[in-house]
């Protein structure tokens, strides 16, 4: 059976990381895969398991693994989506390399292929620009700043009273990802902003039936996928 679209972000992970081992060494090896992405060889096995069902993957018994026609398509179309999101994150909107390599990482398995097509097009449409030797930054047309936002990945501090979303990530400032661990709260929890003091500092949200008060500080190391209003 073949059924990339069945495949879970860490199924994606893997395929991804298993494809660079391949293009790199020729042979994939449980071990390589383990070492990349810092896990146990038990996780890895039980992954290619999963992959092979799916038709993506094929294993002998002590062998090395081997990507089939469709593992390698539907890890490449993963690994162009990471691309074009990292190009878009380090040339259009000016983040950081790291940050960029991360939240790229996150966003790959989220957007659908419609907006990552129109984010490649906006890419295209920048690129133009600096070829006619276009000075400055890019401008952003109305309709371009519309594809960015249907991203709807925002800081939680950057949401507005009555805003739900999906947290996405959680940074790592010790305060609040300790205060989020020690009541279960993790990456896909649902979240309301309940309100703001005037100046923006602190506010209250809802999670999990908590309701909680978050410095500016703590909430900008916080993204979330913000719900359609």
């Amino acid at each position: 059976m073949n059924n990339s679209n069945s495949l879970s972000p860490s199924l994606e992970d893997y395929l991804e990381i298993m494809l660079d081992i391949q293009d790199s060494k020729k042979i994939i090896k449980v071990s390589d895969v383990a070492n990349r992405l810092k896990i146990s060889k038990a996780s890895v096995t039980q992954a290619i398991t999963k992959l092979k069902k799916l038709g993506l993957a094929n294993q002998e018994s002590y062998s090395p693994v081997t990507l089939t026609h469709a593992g390698i398509e539907a890890a490449k179309k993963i690994r162009d989506k990471h691309k074009i999101l990292k190009k878009f994150l380090t040339e259009i909107l000016d983040i950081d390399n790291k940050i960029a390599e991360k939240d790229a990482c996150l966003m790959e398995h989220i957007l659908s292929i419609t907006t990552i097509n129109k984010i490649s097009e906006l890419i295209e449409k920048a690129e133009e620009l600096n070829d006619n030797n276009y000075v400055g930054k890019v401008n952003i047309s109305t309709r371009d700043k519309e594809i960015i936002d249907t991203i709807k990945i925002k800081r939680l501090d950057e949401l507005k009273k009555g805003s739900k979303g999906t947290i996405i990530k959680i940074g790592n400032k010790s305060t609040v990802k300790k205060r989020f661990a020690e009541m279960g709260i993790v990456n896909n929890s649902n979240i309301e902003i309940l309100g703001t003091a005037p100046l923006g500092d602190p506010m209250e949200v809802l999670i999990k039936g908590y309701k909680l008060t978050l410095r500016k500080s703590e909430a900008s190391d916080i993204f979330v996928r913000e719900e359609n209003k």
